[in-house]
């Protein structure tokens, strides 16, 4: 047991430096989207000292009063209705993927051919065919998943 009651600390010595900034992209604003943009937001101080520090850069939803009501809400940037055009974004380096089951596949591998690193939320494919398929295609990518 440790002096702070069985707790690990993890505010122990300071890094050396600083740590590097990640522009993130999500696509999906309701509960996922919601859970994983306060997880970014809380990286810096959770994870201290933290690998990358979260950019909340764009979040995208198929309905423009929401995902624009999300994006102000959970500090994004940008709010886009189309996450191909959010992709585009060069801002972006990684991907994640809290969107329906139906969208895991086809956006994920957009995204890691654009080189944007992923995560996405589970189920990752609807089959396993599918998984194999997104598995390839951020492997060929050589992106971090």
């Amino acid at each position: 047991m440790s002096e702070s009651g069985g707790f690990t600390s993890m505010a122990g010595a300071r890094a050396e430096g600083e740590a590097p900034e990640i522009g993130v992209g999500m696509l999906g604003y309701a509960f996922m989207g919601k859970a994983h943009s306060n997880a970014y937001r809380t990286i810096p101080y959770m994870m201290y000292p933290p690998p990358a520090v979260p950019k909340l850069i764009g979040v995208a939803g198929r309905n423009e009063a929401a995902v624009t009501e999300a994006a102000k809400r959970y500090g994004y940037e940008y709010a886009y209705t189309d996450w191909r055009t959010m992709l585009e974004n060069e801002s972006i380096q990684l991907f994640d993927n809290g969107g329906p089951n139906n969208l895991h596949a086809e956006p994920t591998i957009m995204a890691a051919a654009l080189g944007k690193h992923i995560l996405c939320e589970k189920p990752l494919g609807r089959n396993p065919e599918e998984s194999k398929t997104m598995l390839d295609a951020v492997t060929k990518a050589g992106v971090k998943h």
